[in-house]
């Protein structure tokens, strides 16, 4: 019988193809041959399992070979393969080195190391010039489990260290490394399930990617940052249904340049190696000089880098571990061999880089497990700012009010909420209210409530159920006309991405709805904001991108493109939306970018001209995790009390973690999400925060989202 994960990553290849495909039938020409150039000493107990590179950026011919020793612990050589220098502190197994550590305060050669007695990892200082390791370890990573796999990330968008172990249990675990002054301790970001077989490891940096092998299923690839999807996408699967053969072990990324890099994995089952190249369809095979020189190849590692003139481009490390030695192979003759000019292979571009900024604080997680919070919507307390709303949905339950603290204060369990928007200053029964409505799954239906800060209570105000006539009511939001003084409501189905808007009446006491008018807009669609000053409607179709329409009831279906994932600046799914009012039209308007984890910025006048994207990443001194998989969000630019002074942005988070926890929602400064777009917005806006925030103030008649 097959088991069942290869079952599944079977399908998963036959679907979306997998990158290798075996031999030469398959379009793969027979592997080529490379000579090794030389053999290290081997080491003194003759274990040999994994290796890394220091790079000597100096005198790159003095690098060294930092080489996992089993029982010996710790050895270190030159290039000629010398032994120099063995730390003994350690059994170890996997190796890996940062060569310029981004921690503070920084160490320069920080190696890792796994710890195999323990079921931890180690980290150590390496005094190059007098060849020694230092343990700078405060407190071991402790897996309690049996190492089978260690590899390093640092990320492009923060420059956090990471370590990923993999576990004889089959998770690989992400740790993330901090430096004290008494040294390194790391905490645990999350665990991957990885599959039982899980081992050797390697780390992509510039396309924010690890790649790792199941020994016995093939090669996997999952997103490296703590806030990413941790769902795996296969490389390749062993024969007869991928290119692989019996056992799969080492792991390396050959980088060529910036923008043209290969996955160099081990195939222990044809002694052979497979290179797949990184965002194409490219893949080469090779040998060691036919197999012949090499025995049984563990780990490997390349460094790319000038190391003296047996190693012009750099070097290719393996562990062999029937020798007890180390192979060295010249990646100048490994490109040689298989016709691989530098910078000459055709590679996708990878995604630009984005600004980041920090959660100050979250609110408590839902009360529903899985896929449960989706969108908040922001009360302004008029009088005092500082003790403002937030109502956020629970779909599997109802609406949640929370305080500026994230401290849940009410809860309506009326059903699976999925969308929410508020507009105050509705005339309901001779008293202005605050009218907060919502899609309501459960019956198909609008649901509106009357908000009373000073309980905070929600009560329903509905005039009945207010059926929509949707097969499944999704995305929702407020308008006031500026024009009327009429409130709206817009939602629209998930089935079909059809879009209507209802006129809000008073019936004795109650709010009913009118159906002024329906939009198809195409495809499924869920984020919509509605611009009540300036009389615009956004849709966000998901796997399309932003649309811009007339907001008025008599405007039509006549729309304006304002961003696409296939040629724009957007990645599906294209999720929530919300306004950042200024003054005199000015502003931003937010979008939630879900397919890439971050938040695209554009401005509210005009042609609404793309200003950029910005991860939420955590905030470990508040201890909050950043905020991912995005669906709603919400931003108000008034001043909430000194840690909000220019406005409040609340995202939802789809992964909560450090703990991982239900998900919830994030708090974030305007006034910090200015200052990672441009200097130049953060100045504009700081002259002009007394008139925007009296703008705003009317914006809790004419606006809330």
């Amino acid at each position: 019988m097959m088991r069942p994960l290869l079952l599944v990553a079977c399908l998963l290849c036959a679907l979306s193809g997998c990158q290798g495909k075996g031999d030469s039938r398959d379009g793969v020409s027979t592997p080529v041959a490379v000579p090794v150039a030389r053999a290290s000493e081997p080491t003194v107990l003759r274990q040999a399992s994994d290796a890394a590179v220091w790079i000597d950026e100096s005198a790159p011919q003095n690098s060294l070979l930092v080489l996992a020793a089993g029982e010996a612990g710790i050895e270190l050589h030159d290039l000629e393969g010398k032994r120099l220098a063995r730390y003994e502190g350690v059994e170890t197994g996997f190796v890996d080195v940062l060569q310029a550590s981004t921690l503070e305060p920084p160490l320069k050669g920080l190696v890792l190391a796994s710890d195999h007695q323990l079921g931890a990892v180690r980290a150590y200082s390496l005094d190059a010039t007098a060849h020694a390791l230092e343990e700078v370890t405060v407190q071991p990573l402790e897996v309690n489990d049996e190492i089978t796999g260690l590899c390093s990330y640092v990320s492009p968008l923060t420059n956090q260290v990471y370590a990923y172990v993999a576990t004889d249990q089959g998770q690989l675990e992400q740790w993330e490394l901090i430096a004290q002054a008494q040294g390194v301790t790391g905490r645990l970001v999350r665990e991957i399930p990885a599959g039982k077989g899980t081992g050797h490891c390697v780390a992509d940096d510039i396309n924010g990617h690890i790649y790792f092998s199941e020994e016995s299923v093939g090669v996997w690839r999952v997103g490296a940052e703590p806030e990413a999807d941790s769902s795996r996408e296969v490389i390749d699967l062993l024969d007869p249904h991928g290119g692989l053969h019996e056992e799969v072990k080492g792991l390396a990324v050959y980088r060529i340049d910036h923008n043209t890099a290969y996955l160099v994995v081990r195939d222990a089952g044809a002694a052979s190696f497979n290179m797949y190249a990184i965002g194409g369809p490219d893949r080469k095979q090779f040998t060691i000089s036919g197999g012949s020189e090499v025995g049984d190849v563990e780990g490997i590692s390349i460094a790319v880098a000038p190391l003296g003139a047996q190693f012009l481009q750099g070097v290719l490390v393996l562990a062999d571990e029937d020798a007890g030695d180390y192979k060295l192979v010249s990646l100048q003759q490994l490109g040689t061999s298989l016709g691989l000019d530098r910078g000459s292979t055709a590679v996708a571009q990878p995604h630009s880089r984005s600004r980041t900024v920090q959660p100050l604080a979250e609110t408590e997680p839902v009360a529903s497990f899985g896929d449960a919070a989706d969108d908040p919507t922001i009360w302004i307390n008029p009088s005092n700012p500082a003790r403002s709303f937030i109502i956020g949905t629970d779909k599997k339950l109802g609406l949640n009010v929370y305080d500026m603290q994230g401290k849940l204060v009410h809860s309506a369990a009326d059903g699976r909420m999925n969308n929410v928007d508020l507009r105050q200053g509705f005339e309901l029964g001779g008293t202005t209210v605050t009218l907060v409505a919502a899609t309501n799954r459960t019956n198909k239906s609008i649901a509106l409530y009357r908000f009373d800060p000073s309980s905070p209570w929600l009560t329903s105000v509905a005039d009945g159920v207010l059926e929509t006539g949707f097969e499944d009511p999704y995305g929702l939001c407020m308008y006031h006309s500026r024009k009327t003084g009429t409130f709206y409501v817009l939602a629209n189905d998930s089935v079909d991405g059809k879009l209507r808007q209802w006129k809000l009446v008073e019936r004795n006491g109650r709010v009913g709805i009118e159906l002024v008018r329906e939009i198809a807009v195409g495809s499924q669609a869920e984020g919509c904001v509605a611009d009540d000053e300036l009389g615009h409607l956004y849709v966000a179709e998901e796997d399309v991108g932003l649309w811009k329409y007339p907001a008025e009831p008599d405007g039509g279906e006549e729309r304006t493109s304002i961003d696409d994932v296939e040629t724009g600046n957007l990645t599906d799914d294209v999720e929530g939306l919300a306004i950042w009012y200024g003054k005199n039209g000015t502003g931003y308007l937010v979008a939630s970018n879900q397919g890439e984890d971050n938040y695209a910025v554009y401005r509210r006048e005009g042609d609404n001209e793309y200003l950029g994207k910005f991860h939420v990443i955590a905030n470990a001194a508040a201890g909050v995790d950043g905020a991912s998989e995005t669906d709603g969000l919400d931003v108000v630019s008034s001043a909430l009390g000194s840690s909000f002074p220019d406005g409040l942005l609340v995202v939802q988070d789809g992964r909560n973690l450090m703990p991982s926890a239900r998900q919830n929602f994030k708090y974030v400064s305007w006034r910090d999400v200015l200052a990672a777009l441009q200097p130049s917005e953060r100045a504009q806006d700081s002259v002009s925060g007394g008139e925007r925030h009296a703008t705003t103030a009317s914006r809790q008649t004419y606006a809330a989202h």
